[in-house]
Formats: C-alpha cells, structure tokens, sequence
C-alpha cells in the first residue's frame, strides 16, 4: 500500500492492512489518537502514514511527537507536518526545552538480543543465529561456520521486532541453544581467522554483515578450556557412553579416516595367517587403537575437546547432567593432553565404525568401493521434510 493509502486506512479506523504487522498497526492507530507512543517505534513509511493522517484530520498531537523521532525522514516529515497545521490555524505547543543530557555512567546499556546456536556435528560445522537491535526492527545474521575452515555461508535480513519473537518462540528455534551477541561476535570473528589462515574463500556479500556487525578477523585462537579439574580421570573413564547419546552419536572421524580403517579391516580380512575369531577380533581392536592414537595428535585433541566443551550444555538441558559432567572433564583432558588413560571417547569415535562395516557388503552402511563407509542416520533420526510453503535459510532454519 501506498503512504496515502495507509493514511486513509488509518482515518478509517480500518483493521491492519496484511503488509503490516499487526502491533505496528496498532502502534500508529494510538499515535494517531495522540497516545504517548515511542517515536522511533513506528516503520518510517507508517509513521509518514500517520503523519499524513494527522493533517487531514487537523490533529497537532502526532506530528509533535514525531518531530523526535531519530529517523531524519520521519522527522522531517513530521516538521513539515507541523507547518501545514500551523498554517491551517491549528494551534501548536512551543517545543520543549530539551533535558540535558545524563552523566555517561547512567546512560542506558544497549538493547542485547538473544541468539541461537546449533550444536557442532561431526564435522565441526554449526549454524549461529546472531541478532542485534536497529531503527525500526531487527538485524538478524545467519551463518554456518566450520571450526576447520571457518565461514561456510552467511546472510543478513531485517525483520520487526514481533516477527523476531515470534521466530524465538518456534520449537525448532527453542531446541536451539541460546547465545548471547558476545558470544556469538566470538565465535564469527574465529571463523573469519579460520578463513583467512586455511584461505578459505568467503561466502559472497559477507563482508556487508561482517561490516554492519564491526567484525574482524581475530588475531589469536579463541582462549584455552579450564585446566583439569580433580576426579576428571574419573568420569572421563566413561566417555565412550557419550557417542550413544543423540548429540553425538553421528559423529564420525574424517573421510579420509574413515578410507584409511577400511583398508586395515581388508587387510586384515585377506590376511593369509590363520586366526581365530578371537585373534581377529584382538587384532582389529588394536589396529583402530593404534590408528585413533594416530589421528589424536595435539592439534585434533584440542579440536575434538572443544566441540564436546560445546555438546555439554545441551546435555545438561535436557536433563542428563552426569552425561554433560562426563563431556567437560573429557574436554578439559583432551585440550591440556593429560596422562594417562588414552579417551575411551577419542577410541570409539573410530570403534563405532566397525559396527558399520560389519555389515554384509550392500546393506546400509556397509564398506562401499574405494573403502569409503556410508553412514545412514548413526542413531538420529531424520529432520522432518518441511511442509508446503515453508521458507528455509541457507542454514537449514525455518523463516517467518
């Protein structure tokens, strides 16, 4: 509708018209009848609606509120509204004498808005959802970063205020875990370094966001996890549980991990020594021993710790609270490399595997030509399929 158009609609006293919210309708209804309202509230094109609507209806009320506004169109809008009543002989106050303004220890904290964070796969990738308040709405970013790489995708929209609560309201959002806009400028400033020291390419137009957020590419690692607390060798003993838990049960080691197991299992398999069932089983066991320990240097113990330092506060929202005790004592291990008992968690993240391959070749799951090994599903289930006209973020996210 046009600005006209809304400004007869609002004279009317119509209902709100379907390109605007329903609050925002009724914010400009109260304006409108001269209510206190909050003058940077109102989307500019509404607010010159109102402001239209005041003059044909010779009401001084709203356009003396407007003038305050902190959006200069508006603003100026509402002062050329003021001398047009003031030339059709309407009265109008004499503005007030502005307050001085407060000492800088007691202005008002900026707006925080809450933000989401998916957890990390197996791959280390996770989707943030990053908010921040701006005239008339909400900047919302999206992006799926790699603890690896860094910057995956990343885009920007805008949206009011009532469309951002009620996106926070979803179920699919709530499953979420929440983020504050500290956090979440930490996490896409690491990714922006994970860019530019892997020479990752960045999505395009990212720089748009980045810039509207003030974000850099950090100069150091994010900091280090607490050191090992006492009784952690204890419940890190456990660890191994933690890949039958939803979170974390499809995780898996890296592709080429995965070739390099398969081809050990044919070995072995097509050994011409005679062993025994148990001998074979003792022989597999220690060559994925031997090859996690392999794959567990300093630089993958740090990067497996701090997923699982994220995995804990999911587990301790949904109620397994020993289980996430279990994730952070293992992370802290394996970050500061503790002696000690190799990680029953690091161990089975490639023992799990053989679960996989065991299978008759072609079934799901089963070892597939060139070694590579497909899983399907590893104890999740699968998302359901959107239904028709929903709108999905490059993320996976369901959109307003």
């Amino acid at each position: 509708m046009t600005i006209d158009e809304l400004a007869e609609a609002l004279r009317g006293g119509e209902s709100a018209p379907e390109s605007v919210l329903g609050e925002d309708w009724e914010l400009a209804q109260q304006a409108l009848a001269g209510a206190a309202v909050d003058a940077g509230a109102l989307p500019a094109e509404l607010a010159i609606a109102v402001l239209e609507a005041a003059v044909a209806t010779r009401r001084a009320g709203p356009a003396e509120q407007l003038s305050t506004s902190s959006d200069r169109e508006v603003a100026k809008a509402a002062r050329r509204a003021l001398y047009r009543l003031r030339s059709a002989g309407v009265a109008i106050a004499e503005p007030a004498k502005a307050p001085e303004a407060p000492p800088a220890a007691a202005a008002t904290p900026p707006e925080s808005l809450p933000g989401f964070s998916s957890l990390p796969d197996g791959t280390g990738q996770r989707a943030l959802l990053v908010a921040q308040p701006v005239r008339g709405g909400v900047e919302v970013v999206e992006a799926l970063v790699s603890d690896e790489l860094g910057l995956l995708s990343l885009s920007r929209a805008e949206m009011g205020r009532s469309a951002w609560r009620k996106l926070g309201k979803r179920a699919e959002i709530e499953r979420l875990l929440p983020l504050s806009i500290e956090e979440g400028r930490e996490l896409l400033s690491e990714a922006v370094r994970c860019n530019l020291a892997t020479r990752t390419p960045f999505p395009a137009d990212s720089d748009v966001a980045l810039r509207h957020l003030g974000l850099e590419g950090a100069t150091t690692e994010l900091p280090p996890l607490p050191e090992p607390e006492e009784g952690d060798a204890v419940l890190a003993v456990e660890s191994g549980a933690l890949h039958r838990e939803p979170e974390l049960a499809a995780w898996l080691p890296p592709e080429p991990e995965l070739k390099r197991l398969a081809l050990r299992v044919d070995e072995l398999r097509t050994s011409p020594l005679a062993l025994s069932p148990e001998q074979q089983g003792e022989a597999l066991r220690e060559r994925v021993r031997t090859q996690a320990e392999e794959f567990f240097d300093e630089a993958h113990r740090r990067l497996y710790a701090r997923r699982l330092w994220a995995v804990a506060p999911a587990l301790e929202r949904r109620g397994a609270a020993h289980l996430a005790r279990v994730a952070r004592a293992t992370a802290r291990r394996l970050f500061h490399g503790s002696a000690g008992l190799f990680p029953p968690f690091a161990e089975q993240l490639f023992t799990k595997v053989l679960a996989l391959m065991a299978r008759a070749p072609g079934a799901r799951g089963a070892p597939q030509a060139g070694g590579t090994i497909r899983e399907e599903g590893a104890g999740v289930p699968p998302a359901p399929e959107s239904p028709p006209g929903e709108r999905r973020s490059p993320g996976g996210l369901i959109l307003p």
